[in-house]
């Protein structure tokens, strides 16, 4: 369902952190030159409109779509998106997201969720259903910190992929540190950690940007 070569399908749903988590993640991208676009899934409700819009994208040379996605229409968009990846960052998004996702007909092992690990526990869920990468700060986060300074003293972030992963291009990452330099002290570490996860699995390499103010 993958709507022209090359060009990955990412949703997050929408809550407070969402516009900080989207620019950070345009900051990453833009490391690579790598070009994106951010809709809206109020603007897809039919076949048509969707198809014209990712040809018209497509066209401009956008290699990923990221799409905000309400609470309310979590499962019309994920029933008729053809999503590669998913931003999860509350617990009651995940609740009602995981319902539908095993519940349905559709099958969503092409599918992984990006998630808080440290306010989402997913001790029911089987990564046989969808990929789950998970970041946070407690031992099951794939993608952490291993910097105990306050990013004020220090004036970076240390980003540290504890696990090795599969980039969303089949590149094979090993475990290692991303040193993130920051500008502002009232970044928030979490939403820099969501943004680095997605960053990474698109093959972005952290070490080579810019401070994040």
């Amino acid at each position: 369902m993958k709507q022209g070569l090359g060009m990955h399908i990412a949703g997050i749903i929408e809550n407070s952190n969402t516009q900080d988590i989207l620019e950070t993640i345009k900051h990453f991208l833009n490391i690579e030159n790598r070009k994106v676009s951010i809709s809206e899934y109020g603007y897809f409700r039919n076949k048509e409109t969707w198809n014209s819009y990712c040809s018209a994208i497509n066209q401009t040379g956008t290699e990923i779509l990221i799409i905000k996605i309400k609470f309310s229409d979590i499962e019309d968009a994920l029933n008729f998106l053809p999503l590669d990846t998913l931003i999860i960052n509350d617990y009651s998004e995940w609740a009602f997201a995981q319902n539908i996702i095993c519940n349905s007909k559709r099958s969503f092992k092409n599918l992984t969720i990006i998630l808080n690990g440290d306010v989402i526990k997913t001790l029911n869920f089987s990564d046989e259903i969808c990929r789950v990468l998970r970041y946070g700060f407690n031992k099951d986060s794939n993608i952490t910190t291993s910097s105990t300074g306050e990013p004020s003293i220090s004036g970076r972030f240390l980003c540290y992929i504890r696990t090795g992963l599969v980039t969303a291009n089949g590149r094979k990452i090993e475990p290692q540190e991303y040193v993130i330099n920051i500008d502002s002290t009232a970044v928030d570490p979490y939403n820099i950690l969501a943004a680095a996860s997605f960053a990474v699995l698109y093959d972005v390499n952290l070490n080579r940007g810019n401070a994040i103010s």
